[in-house]
């Protein structure tokens, strides 16, 4: 039997930040992992051919190197080789309508929203938004059971007054949709705008998809689409070696089975085999409400009120990953810039991306889905061969159970995802991309489908498929999430903590729930 301060359940994001925070501060920390690597929703593979680097799940670090985890960690992780690059190109989208990029030029994005006819709008919105950016952000990364978190409250009331805080609400409840519309005339400039909504798990007509998407447009235009040299990996490895250099570990091919608790506290966990890795002070839960509540802890330290909140507990629509390898550079045909972008979202426009939201949500597949064209060579040309490149496609608006295809194209059984239907709608999706890049089928050299049983096998916490571990929508967020009734981070069970991205701060390579939970163990005021 193995002692240590703390004991984590998992290795994905949060957990290694939680360990490496507490390692820093002193803590022997044990990462206990089911898989045969750590790194959960990060994973970094020569999965297609050699000389070929996939991130086969997430990709993109924007949440990480703008957030705490990585202010306090940066040395310890540059000392380790962690090399971030970033873009000046680091969204676009093309659309029926036409085309248009967002840069971390402010004078690049005006210009673009001038061609567009929407500069003013653009700037009128991000003059506003950045009034206000620190509570929009203190808000979403606060720890919100901390009596410091009132303060951002004292703070929005000093500076808007009581009749203009109350008149925040609408703005942070309103749906993205009618904002859009209201706000700017071109189409293509609310369909650069619109799909970044569903990278938090709403759709453009669900509550508070405005203020989402401010937020992460404001974010892309200042902080860009950053990316490790070689991989996510990269970082994994890193916070794993803050760890180890603390005297702790991460043990993997480790399923825990239950969380050992003695006289209402957590003491420890036990794995499938029977063995037990020990905790003096705490242990740490990456995983979802069911898994925590209806598996780990003893029936007998659940209260019921606890289990139907967690039962109650609903998993989002399902994702879908397309990995490209190619022999050269995607040519986009209508722009020509798109090559040099980051992200591209590939879509009808404004009507498309609502029309496969809800599809999705009643259980269809989308006739013509929003594609994430994700090109990381233009960031790290050091993830293919010379001269050529990768893709990182990414579907958002897919049921867990298929009741449909709104195309009328594919059989679908009896709902379930197999590897052929799996297979026939990626089939979908290349076809609609090229009709952007015409010369693409020419420079495929190998290709993987990941459907939404694929992405659950990977990775349990993704349940259904589901890449945010749990419905993202108003009812399931910020102090509603993890459970309804606003209990945060803590538990029933004294010692024993709810981390992951089930939790508050939500989904994301950010690492906010365990930075937060590492923070409050070490008592930071």
């Amino acid at each position: 039997m193995k002692s240590y301060d703390a004991v984590i359940i998992g290795s994905g994001i949060n957990a290694l930040v939680a360990g490496a925070v507490l390692s820093k501060g002193g803590w022997k920390v044990a990462l206990c992992e089911r898989n045969d690597r750590p790194g959960g929703a990060i994973r970094t593979e020569a999965a297609t051919l050699p000389g070929y680097t996939h991130e086969l799940l997430a990709s993109w670090h924007p949440l990480f190197l703008g957030g705490p985890a990585y202010a306090e960690l940066a040395p310890l992780l540059e000392k380790r080789g962690v090399e971030y690059k970033n873009t000046p190109a680091p969204t676009g989208v093309i659309c029926k309508e036409g085309s248009a990029i967002l840069f971390t030029d402010a004078a690049a994005t005006a210009a673009e929203f001038d061609r567009l006819g929407d500069k003013a709008a653009w700037e009128g919105m991000l003059g506003e938004f950045m009034g206000k950016i620190d509570l929009a952000f203190g808000l979403l990364g606060a720890d919100l059971w901390k009596r410091k978190s009132f303060k951002l409250l004292l703070n929005a009331r000093r500076r808007f007054g009581t009749r203009g805080l109350i008149g925040t609400a609408p703005e942070i409840l309103e749906p993205a949709a009618p904002w859009l519309d209201r706000t700017f005339t071109s189409e293509v400039s609310k369909s650069l705008l619109a799909p970044w909504a569903l990278h938090n798990g709403l759709g453009p007509d669900d509550a508070s998809s405005a203020f989402i998407t401010k937020v992460i447009s404001a974010a892309v235009a200042l902080g860009g689409m950053p990316v490790p040299v070689g991989g996510g990996v990269v970082l994994v490895n890193a916070l794993h070696g803050i760890i180890k250099e603390g005297g702790g570990t991460i043990i993997t091919n480790f399923d825990v089975t239950e969380i050992i608790t003695e006289g209402g506290k957590a003491v420890g966990v036990r794995s499938a085999g029977g063995e037990e890795v020990r905790a003096g002070k705490a242990v740490l839960a990456s995983v979802t409400p069911q898994a925590l509540y209806n598996t780990l802890i003893p029936a007998k330290n659940v209260p019921e009120t606890f289990k139907k909140a967690a039962n109650n507990f609903r998993y989002g629509r399902a994702g879908f990953q397309i990995h490209l390898a190619l022999s050269s550079k995607p040519e986009w045909k209508r722009d020509a810039r798109l090559g040099d972008v980051a992200i591209v979202h590939v879509m009808d426009g404004m009507d498309s991306l609502s029309e496969s939201v809800n599809a999705s949500n009643r259980g269809w597949l989308p006739r013509r889905p929003t594609i994430v064209v994700g090109q990381p060579c233009t960031i790290d040309p050091t993830r293919a061969p010379d001269g050529a490149s990768i893709l990182w496609i990414q579907l958002q608006e897919n049921p867990q159970v298929i009741k449909g295809d709104l195309a009328g194209e594919i059989n679908i059984g009896d709902g379930t995802w197999t590897d052929e239907i799996r297979d026939a709608y990626a089939e979908r999706v290349i076809n609609q991309i090229c009709e952007e890049i015409p010369n693409l089928r020419s420079l495929i050299k190998a290709q993987i489908n990941l459907g939404p049983a694929d992405l659950e096998r990977m990775n349990v916490n993704l349940v259904g498929g589901d890449p945010y571990a749990g419905d993202c929508r108003i009812d399931q967020y910020a102090a509603w999430r993890p459970l309804s009734s606003a209990t945060g981070h803590r538990t029933p069970v004294r010692g024993l903590w709810h981390i992951g991205a089930s939790t508050h701060p939500g989904p994301g390579l950010g690492g906010g729930s365990g930075f937060l939970v590492a923070s409050r163990l070490l008592g930071r005021k």
